[in-house]
């Protein structure tokens, strides 16, 4: 019986060693098709050892993996690169598991490596996804480089994917996520007048109101100059007919800081939402309409003294002048005398023209936007009938239009 039992007790050590080798057998194996680039079969090797008990916890098994997929990611042959639809990301989380593991430190030097270098990678991919507006994929890709600049032996900030994983967690609709990521890149001072801007968008486009509005003043604060939040706060007021509120907020601004074209911009703005607001109720034109053009103007042009190269001043003050000379052409074709008509049409005529070349200094500085080219595309039909030389000007605006 003893004889037996100790038979028996070898079978079965036997049998566990013949697994435990096979296992490692077909891990060594995975390496070694690695070596020799066959990849498909490392993949088909490597696979099995990660839940197997007796290898999933060795942190070689890993190592191995993460090798195999990195070059699975890299491989320049077309019959490699369908093996897995993301070997990157299994590349990544094999090395991470390996770190975990590798408590004798075997291969941490040469897998912090690897990750080093896929942090950089992974920046390109989420950059890819982004542009391709794959926002799931490109959180998952900065997130990723954020894990790896974590790590204590790699530690750096990539301001990028911070900012960028913000504004991809914003396009999914996980603003609390936005939010986190916007405010780590506002720490940093990487785009944090642009963080503050979305973070109070989002909230506001999301309904919330209160929230928008509390970051809003909080961005208000760190960066007074910034033009964008100026004008939403304006906007804020004017949404709620706080129009009051919106030219003392401006007006004590702008005694604090007289040259600041922002401001003047911004009062401009103001000063022009009224002055719509005003003949969209009195098609006519009154008194207060008057003003507040004039106003407009004067603010809108001081902008524009203060710093030419602002594209928001200038084309508000092109199109304020445009605007007016439609509105007065209209007002001259309800004309039925005819010197009257023609008197009113040398006016609005004039106005035309003045906006003219303050429309073309906005097309310099921004030759792309739609709404300057629609103007320039009437002005120069216009004077296309006197003055021929502005055929070729005419062609290009349309062309651009076109493209």
């Amino acid at each position: 019986m003893t004889i037996k039992k100790t038979t028996l007790l070898s079978a079965t050590l036997l049998v566990m060693s013949a697994s435990v080798f096979g296992q490692a057998s077909k891990r060594t194996s995975a390496n070694n098709y690695l070596e020799y680039g066959e990849l498909d079969n490392a993949v088909e090797a490597i696979e099995p050892t990660i839940t197997h008990e007796k290898t999933m916890a060795d942190a070689k098994t890993w190592f191995f993996r993460g090798k195999i997929y990195q070059a699975v990611y890299e491989t320049k042959e077309e019959k490699y690169k369908t093996l897995h639809p993301n070997p990157l990301q299994v590349a990544v989380e094999s090395f991470l598991k390996c770190l975990e593991l590798d408590e004798k430190n075997f291969h941490t030097d040469i897998t912090l490596q690897y990750l080093d270098v896929q942090g950089k990678q992974f920046v390109n991919e989420g950059i890819t996804k982004y542009n391709a507006k794959d926002y799931a994929a490109a959180l998952q890709a900065f997130q990723n480089t954020l894990t790896i600049c974590d790590i204590p032996e790699i530690k750096r900030t990539d301001s990028l994917s911070i900012y960028y994983a913000g504004a991809c967690a914003e396009q999914i609709g996980d603003l609390e996520l936005s939010e986190k990521y916007y405010r780590q890149a506002i720490a940093i001072g990487y785009k944090a007048e642009a963080a503050f801007v979305r973070m109070e968008r989002m909230y506001a486009a999301a309904g919330n109101d209160d929230k928008a509005y509390e970051i809003l003043q909080e961005g208000r604060k760190a960066f007074p100059n910034n033009q964008t939040m100026v004008t939403d706060e304006v906007n804020v007021y004017l949404k709620k007919d706080q129009h009051k509120e919106a030219m003392e907020a401006l007006q004590v601004a702008i005694q604090g800081e007289p040259d600041n074209a922002s401001l003047h911009f911004a009062l401009g703005f103001v000063n022009d939402r009224l002055a719509a607001k005003e003949i969209e109720a009195d098609p006519k034109g009154n008194d207060a309409y008057t003003g507040y053009l004039a106003a407009a103007e004067k603010s809108y042009a001081r902008s524009v003294e203060l710093d030419g190269e602002n594209f928001d001043a200038v084309y508000n003050l092109g199109a304020l002048y445009f605007n007016q000379a439609v509105k007065m052409q209209e007002a001259a074709n309800l004309i039925d005398d005819t010197k009257k008509y023609e008197a009113a049409k040398v006016e609005s005529d004039k106005v035309f023209e003045k906006s003219l070349p303050i429309l073309e200094k906005a097309y310099e500085i921004n030759p792309d936007d739609k709404g300057v080219l629609i103007s320039l595309k009437q002005l120069y039909y216009r004077k296309m009938v006197e003055d021929p030389a502005y055929n070729e000007k005419y062609d290009e605006v349309m062309a651009k239009m076109k493209g």
